[in-house]
């Protein structure tokens, strides 16, 4: 007897846990459960969302990690005073996909890259130099001619971390960089740089941060990076106010 096609496929679990970590948002959004107030048992909660309580937990810890909730055994799950913050919130919205929150992220670049544009005034030989110019001139043929520079602007970091001769900045730097190709990160990013100016205003820090490393001036070189991360972090931040949230469609 022949056997019949397969019919069915595997149910995909993430959509499961995802719609739980979506649900519980935007219920502590909307205000149904403010700051310190506790969530339903796991049981009750569990058969509200016809969930089962695994799917359940692991949603609970996401958002725990997020410092969205916070779990205290024996007491119950209760949402914390920043529950309701952007950075919690886009943190759990971007940890549902595996990603990273790129408002954790922009705060990861601006400990590191200062310092690495930094050492690299003080410890840079002119190879490196040569490369960061290199990197610099695409940045900028790209950015006149109105196409992405994305590429070429991650290629600048990763130099002046190269130029650092340090090999653990670069070992993070390059860490950096990997997740700035997560999804969450990039569209934000992109954004952000389609705003008026915005990609010649990152074309012009990058310049004046090589210049300072050109001149070996290293506290300059480390507060015009500084800078440049502060500009990046306020691009961002605008973006996710003006579409409320990292896949909003904004106005």
């Amino acid at each position: 007897m022949v056997q019949p096609k397969n019919v069915f496929r595997a149910v995909e679990r993430s959509k499961v846990y995802a719609s739980v970590v979506d649900q519980i948002l935007q219920n502590i959004q909307s205000g149904r459960f403010p700051p310190g107030s506790s969530l339903p048992s796991e049981r009750v909660l569990a058969d509200q969302l016809a969930v089962s309580r695994g799917s359940l937990r692991e949603a609970i810890r996401v958002l725990e990690h997020a410092g969205v909730l916070d779990v205290r055994v024996g007491s119950g799950t209760y949402v914390t005073e920043g529950g309701r913050s952007q950075t919690a919130m886009l943190r759990a919205q971007a940890a549902v996909i595996g990603e990273h929150s790129p408002l954790d992220l922009i705060v990861a670049r601006a400990a590191i890259e200062p310092v690495c544009a930094e050492q690299a005034a003080t410890a840079h030989h002119p190879t490196d130099l040569a490369h960061m110019e290199a990197t610099l001139h695409e940045q900028a043929e790209l950015t006149h001619q109105g196409k992405d520079p994305s590429a070429a602007d991650l290629a600048f970091h990763l130099a002046v971390a190269t130029a650092s001769h340090n090999g653990v900045l670069l070992a993070i730097e390059q860490n950096l960089i990997e997740l700035m190709h997560e999804q969450t990160w990039s569209e934000l990013k992109h954004r952000s740089r389609s705003r008026v100016h915005a990609a010649e205003q990152y074309l012009e820090h990058h310049e004046l941060v090589l210049g300072a490393i050109r001149r070996r001036d290293a506290r300059r070189a480390h507060q015009l990076m500084a800078m440049h991360m502060a500009a990046i972090e306020v691009g961002i931040v605008a973006e996710l106010e003006r579409s409320d949230g990292p896949n909003g469609q904004g106005s």
